[in-house]
This record gives C-alpha cells, sequence and structure tokens, in this order.
C-alpha cells in the first residue's frame, strides 16, 4: 500500500500565540510525502529529504491518520518519506506542511480517492500538540499549507474562522538569516498571552480585509516580543512591500509585494537583505489545495 501526498508553506499574517487567533498567507514551496504500509505490525521508518531521522510529529502524524480511518495503528507498520522546498525551523510552517502530507499520503494509501480537509488539519493540529511542535496546534498555519489562500483560525477553538483565494499572484520574498536561533524553543506562553488585546486589534484588522497593515504590525510586535531586530521588515517596507514581518517565531521575514512591482526594486531588497551572509528565497502566494495520490 503506498500514496503520496502534497502540500506547501505558509507566511505569518498574524501570529496566533499571544491571542489565541491566528492568520497565515500560502506561499508556493511545496511538500511531498510518500507512505508505503504494511498491515503487519513492526516499526516505522521517517526520511526527511533522504535522511532518515527520529520524528515524534511524523509518528503522531501516521497513528493519527490511520485512527482517523478506521484502522487500528498497532497493526500497521511502514516508511514515511517527506521532501521540502521549506526550510525548517525559521517559522515558515514546515511542521503544519509535512504533518498534513503525510496525513494525506496515509489516507492515500490507504486507498482513498478524495479527503476531508477538517480531517487532516485535525491530525496536523493534534499531532503539533503531542510532539510539542506548537503550543497551539496551529490551526492556521495547518490550512494555509492544505487549502491555500489566506486562512483566519481561531486556534484555541480549532475553527477556521474565515479562507480566502488570493484575487491576484504576489511576489513573496523570505529571509533566512545565516546565524540559526533557538527562540523558538524557548516561547514563554504566559508572557506572550499578556499582548493578546494587542493581537485583538490586529485580528479585527484582518477580519476588515487589512491583511497587509496587520502583517507589518505583528512583525513589529513579535520581534519587540522575542527580542528580534524588526529592520529587515522595515527594510522591505522601504521597498514597496505591501505588508513584511518576522514569521512565526522566527527568525524567518517575509515581504509581500504587489506583482508589478519593478524587479529592480525587489533586487535591491534581495542585495540588502543577504549582505549578511542571510539567504534569500523568491516565491509567491499560492492558491492551490493540497493533493492526495495512490501509487498502486
Amino acid at each position: 500500500m503506498k500514496g503520496k501526498g502534497t502540500t506547501f508553506g505558509a507566511v505569518s499574517i498574524l501570529n496566533g500565540i499571544a491571542g489565541g487567533k491566528g492568520v497565515t498567507a500560502s506561499v508556493k514551496l511545496g511538500t511531498e510525502s510518500t507512505a508505503e504500509l504494511e498491515k503487519a505490525p513492526g516499526e516505522w521508518r521517517v526520511f526527511i529529504n533522504e535522511k532518515e531521522i527520529q520524528s515524534r510529529l511524523a509518528l503522531e502524524t501516521v497513528r493519527l491518520a490511520l485512527k482517523t480511518a478506521g484502522k487500528e495503528p498497532s497493526e500497521y507498520s511502514g516508511t514515511i518519506r517527506t521532501t521540502t522546498e521549506i526550510p525548517s525551523s525559521v517559522g515558515l510552517k514546515t511542521s503544519s506542511s509535512s504533518s498534513s502530507a503525510i496525513a494525506l499520503a496515509v489516507f492515500a494509501a490507504l486507498g482513498q480517492k478524495a479527503f476531508d480537509p477538517q480531517k487532516i488539519m485535525t491530525c496536523s493540529i493534534e499531532a503539533s500538540l503531542a510532539s510539542g511542535t506548537s503550543v497551539t496546534g496551529a490551526m492556521d498555519d495547518a490550512a494555509s499549507c492544505l487549502l491555500g489562500g489566506i486562512n483566519i483560525a481561531d486556534n484555541l477553538g480549532r475553527k477556521i474562522v474565515r479562507s480566502k483565494l488570493f484575487d491576484k499572484t504576489l511576489k513573496v520574498l523570505i529571509r533566512i538569516p545565516r546565524a540559526t536561533s533557538s527562540k523558538r524553543n524557548t516561547v514563554e506562553l504566559v508572557h506572550m498571552r499578556k499582548f493578546g488585546k494587542v493581537a485583538d486589534v490586529l485580528f479585527k484588522m484582518c477580519m476588515d480585509g487589512d491583511y497587509w497593515r496587520a502583517m507589518t504590525l505583528n512583525g513589529t510586535v513579535y520581534s519587540a516580543i522575542l527580542g528580534y531586530d524588526p529592520t529587515a521588515a522595515l527594510l522591505a517596507v522601504e521597498h514597496d512591500a505591501l505588508g513584511a514581518s518576522l514569521s512565526g517565531t522566527g527568525p524567518a521575514t517575509a515581504a509581500v509585494f504587489e506583482p508589478k512591482m519593478m524587479d529592480e526594486e525587489i533586487k535591491s531588497l534581495i542585495t540588502a537583505w543577504s549582505s549578511d551572509g542571510s539567504r534569500v528565497i523568491e516565491t509567491e502566494t499560492n492558491n492551490e489545495h493540497g493533493r492526495i495520490q495512490s501509487l498502486d
């Protein structure tokens, strides 16, 4: 039994930790997972970008997907292979993208031709919480990775408030600093929730459709909370970005531009962002849904 699932990455418009409600934008960075299942008890092997690893997130996702499909997880074993264009542990929703892709792959391997998005997102949320990769379950992240477009979610209430495809394809630049950061491992939930009223204001802006100004303000607020330098995002605004922000808990910064933005401005920002050795990814917004494919 073999199946494949495809999902995408996302960037933050509003981080959901402080207020419990989050907003994300899907970007065209792909993740593919292949599940090879055997109906026999045994071990699971997990590979990410061809490297075998120990991944509690992947194993929890497999267990939950099998259980959701009405199967007994202990009766199965197999191999999960994931390849992704998304850099890990920098705030670009890698865990939501990979867990959603793995859940899709398991369903495909079991012979399903279509999927219920809510079930896939629930698998991703529960696996993220169980493995400690998220403090909220990140429904907004899972939604954008699976559904495309802009997604507004009540993460604590596990409810999609709004899911909207982009009216047009926008340019996206993502800056990943050369130096890694341990800040995502030191998030103090109680401290961050003290800024919930500020997050509520940004959430209302998003509900009113003012996504990009909310994104820039989100970056300023969370950079201050987490101790990041907001210069990269502010520099993107100087280069006429619609919005720019620290994504997730960082350290990546994302900036969104109109499609007609001049190449000279984009190149100028790339040069400035990469001057300290940072990596810069050029991509665009994404409206594609996740896909499922049986490989038997």
